[in-house]
C-alpha cells in the first residue's frame, strides 16, 4: 500500500522521476522522426510536443478527476476536475508526475499511424484518449493511489500493474492499432497481392538517439511509481535494465537467425529494448531479476512476432508501437501474476494461479475497452471529416501538405524528384544552401548540376527549334514547305467541315521564271523567288498560310475566307507583284499567274488539282491574271 504522508525527500523523487518521464517525449520524438521519411519529419515533431499540450489540458480538464477523483462505485471518479493545487504539496507533484504519465499514452499511437494521418484527426484522438479513454481504465486499475479507499473494480479484484503495461502502454497501442486499422495503410507499404514492402526511415541514428533518451526516462518512469524515495528503487531499475537489455538482445537474435536479411536489424533491435522496458513495467516492483530476463526475452519475442503479424494482416504500423507497447504490454503484465515473488502472494492472500487469472481479466478488459472505443470513435470521425490526408499529400510528405514547412534535405530530394519526373529542368530551382553542413556541400553540388543541366537543355531546346524550323520551312524562301503546307491544308478543311466554315486556296505561278534564270542566271532567279515570297507572305493576315508547293508555285491557305474575297486578295497580290522593281533589270516587270478555289467538302489534294487547273486557264489566257 502506497503511504499519503509524503516527506520533501518523496515528492522530490516524485518530480525527479517526472522529470524524466516528461524527458522521454523528445526519445519518443527523436525515435519516430527517425524511423519516418524525412518529408514526414517536421509532422511527427509538431505532433509529438502537441499531443503532450493537448493530454496535459484534457487531463487537467477531465481525466484526472474520472481517473483519481472519488470513485463512483470504482466505475468511474467523480472530484478533482480541473483543481488547484495551491494547498495540498503532495497532491500537486502527484498530478504532475500522473500527467506526463497520461503524455506517455497519449504520443503511442503518433508513430502508427505516422505519414499518412490528418494533423486534425490525432489532435481529436489525443485528446479523446486523455480524456476519456486512458483515464477510465486508469481508475480500474489506480483509482485508489491518492485517495486509497477509493479503488478501482479492477485492483480491487487484485489487479497489478505498477508503473503501466496495460494502464499506459497497452491502452496506447490498442488505440493506435484501431487508429491503423481505420485509416489504412501508407501508399506503397504493401504490394498488390499483400506482399509487405519496407519504407526505410530517414535517420536511423536519430532513432537510436531516441532510444537512449527513452531508456534513461524509463529508470523514473518505473522508480518513480514507487510515489516516495524508498529502498525498492535500485531494484526495480535493475530489473528495469535487465529485461530491457534483454529484450534488445531477443530481438537482434531473431532478426539474425530468422530475418530475411540475416543481418541484426537496426530497426528490430530498439523495438526490442523499448519491448523489454514496456514488458518489465508491470511487474517491476514484484517481480526478481532471473523474472526479468525471462521478461524480457518473451518481450523481444512479442515484438518480432507481433511485427510479422501485423505485416501479414496487412497493418501498417510506422514504427511497430502495437507490438512494442501492446503485445509486449499484455505480457509484461500477464508474467506479473506468473512471476510474482512469493512474499506478494502472501501479502496479498492470493495463489499464483488466481493472480494470474486476475492479469489474464485485466489485459483482456483493457484490449476490450482501449480498442474498441477507440475504433468505434475513430469509425464515427470517419464518417463525417476526412481523416487522413490525400494520397497527393501523403506523397508530398505532411510537412508541407498539413504545415507547409520543409527542411534543407527534404527540398533537396524534391527537386531531385522533379528532374527525374519532369523533361524541363528550367522548372527546378536551385536551393539555399546553409554553410557548414554536410547537406549544405550536398545543396552547392546539387545547384552546381543544375546550372550545368540547365545550360545543355539551353543548347538542346534552340538545336531542337533549329531542326523543327528546318523541317517545315523551305530554305530558299523562308516560307512553309511543300509537305507542311500539304498536310497543314488538310487539318484546316477537317475544322473548316467539322464548324461549318469556308478556306480558300490561291495557287500561284511566276510567269515565265525560266527566262529569268536562263537570261540573268539562277541567283537572280533565286532573287525573283524569295522576294515574291516576302512580298506576298507581308500582305496576309496572321491566320493565312503560304507555302512553296513546287520549283516558281506557291501556296496560300485562307481560313474563313469566301471565293470571292480570296480572288479580291489574289488579284490585289498578283498588281503587288507586278510593280516590283528589279536591280538585274530595271525594265523587266515580273508577273503571276494564279487560281483561287473554296472548299466543296473534297480532301486538299483534289482542291489543290481545281486551283492548278485554274491556274493553268490563266496561262492560257495570256498569264498575269487570277481566275476562280
Amino acid at each position: 500500500m502506497i503511504n499519503n504522508v509524503k516527506t520533501i525527500d518523496d515528492i522530490l523523487w516524485v518530480l525527479i522521476s517526472a522529470i524524466l518521464v516528461f524527458i522521454m517525449q523528445a526519445g519518443f520524438m527523436a525515435l519516430e522522426t527517425g524511423l519516418s521519411r524525412a518529408k514526414n519529419s517536421i509532422n511527427v515533431a509538431i505532433k509529438n510536443i502537441t499531443d503532450f499540450i493537448f493530454s496535459v489540458a484534457a487531463f487537467w480538464l477531465i481525466g484526472y478527476g474520472i481517473m483519481f477523483g472519488k470513485s463512483f462505485h470504482g466505475v468511474l471518479g467523480f472530484t478533482d476536475f480541473f483543481t488547484s493545487f495551491e494547498d495540498d504539496t503532495w497532491k500537486a507533484a502527484f498530478f504532475v508526475f500522473q500527467a506526463v504519465f497520461v503524455g506517455t499514452a497519449a504520443t503511442i499511437d503518433s508513430g502508427v499511424v505516422a505519414e499518412r494521418a490528418k494533423f486534425s484527426t490525432y489532435l481529436i484522438m489525443s485528446f479523446v484518449t486523455s480524456a476519456i479513454i486512458y483515464p477510465v481504465f486508469g481508475h480500474w486499475a489506480w483509482g485508489g493511489l491518492f485517495y486509497e479507499d477509493q479503488a478501482g473494480w479492477l485492483q480491487k479484484l487484485g489487479f497489478l500493474d505498477f508503473a503501466g503495461s496495460s494502464v499506459v502502454h497497452s491502452i496506447g497501442g490498442w488505440v493506435g492499432l484501431a487508429g491503423a486499422i481505420v485509416i489504412g495503410p501508407r501508399n506503397g507499404r504493401f504490394a498488390a497481392d499483400g506482399t509487405p514492402q519496407k519504407i526505410p526511415g530517414h535517420n536511423i541514428v536519430f532513432a537510436y538517439l531516441g532510444t537512449f533518451i527513452l531508456f534513461f526516462g524509463w529508470f523514473g518512469f518505473n522508480a518513480g511509481s514507487t510515489l516516495e524515495a524508498d529502498f525498492a528503487v535500485a531494484h526495480i531499475i535493475l530489473n528495469t535494465m535487465i529485461s530491457a537489455s534483454f529484450g534488445g538482445i531477443t530481438a537482434m537474435f531473431l532478426s539474425m537467425f530468422l530475418g530475411k536479411s540475416k543481418l541484426p536489424e537496426p530497426e528490430m533491435i530498439i523495438n526490442g529494448i523499448i519491448a523489454g522496458l514496456v514488458g518489465i513495467t508491470a511487474g517491476c516492483a514484484y517481480v526478481k531479476t532471473p523474472a526479468a530476463l525471462v521478461i524480457g526475452v518473451g518481450s523481444g519475442m512479442a515484438v518480432y512476432y507481433g511485427t510479422l503479424f501485423l505485416e501479414k494482416k496487412g497493418v501498417d504500423d510506422v514504427v511497430s508501437a502495437v507490438p512494442v507497447h501492446a503485445f509486449s504490454g499484455v505480457w509484461g503484465t500477464l508474467a506479473t501474476g506468473l512471476f510474482l515473488k512469493e512474499s506478494f502472494l502472501k501479502e496479498f492472500g492470493i495463489t499464483r494461479i488466481e493472480a494470474l487469472a486476475v492479469q489474464g481479466v485485466g489485459v483482456l478488459v483493457c484490449f476490450v475497452w482501449g480498442f474498441g472505443l477507440s475504433w468505434l470513435i475513430m469509425k464515427a470521425i470517419k464518417k463525417h471529416i476526412p481523416i487522413r490526408v490525400s494520397l497527393e499529400h501523403e506523397k508530398m510528405g505532411l510537412n508541407i501538405s498539413e504545415h507547409g514547412s520543409s527542411s534543407s534535405i527534404l527540398e533537396l530530394s524534391e527537386s531531385m524528384r522533379k528532374i527525374i519526373e519532369t523533361t524541363k529542368i528550367g522548372k527546378v530551382h536551385k536551393l539555399e544552401s546553409e554553410i557548414g553542413t554536410e547537406i549544405g556541400d550536398l545543396t552547392n553540388c546539387f545547384n552546381i548540376m543544375v546550372d550545368r543541366l540547365k545550360e545543355k537543355e539551353e543548347i538542346a531546346e534552340k538545336a531542337l527549334e533549329s531542326l523543327k524550323y528546318l523541317s517545315i520551312t523551305d530554305g530558299l524562301t523562308k516560307v512553309f514547305n511543300k509537305k507542311y503546307i500539304s498536310e497543314y491544308l488538310e487539318d484546316e478543311l477537317k475544322r473548316s467541315a467539322r464548324y461549318g466554315r469556308k478556306t480558300s486556296i490561291i495557287l500561284f505561278d511566276i510567269d515565265f521564271f525560266k527566262s529569268v534564270n536562263d537570261s540573268y542566271g539562277h541567283q537572280m532567279g533565286d532573287l525573283v523567288l524569295i522576294r515574291c515570297a516576302e512580298t506576298i507572305k507581308n500582305s496576309l493576315r496572321d491566320s493565312d498560310l503560304i507555302g512553296r508547293y513546287g520549283g516558281e508555285e506557291f501556296l496560300l491557305i485562307l481560313p474563313e475566307t469566301e471565293l470571292t474575297s480570296a480572288y479580291h486578295l489574289a488579284d490585289r497580290l498578283r498588281e503587288e507583284i507586278s510593280l516590283l522593281k528589279w536591280e538585274f533589270d530595271t525594265k523587266r516587270i515580273i508577273t503571276i499567274s494564279g487560281g483561287v478555289v473554296e472548299n466543296v467538302g473534297e480532301k486538299a489534294s483534289k482542291m489543290i488539282g481545281r486551283a492548278d487547273e485554274l491556274l493553268y486557264v490563266a496561262k492560257d489566257k495570256g498569264r498575269n491574271r487570277i481566275e476562280k
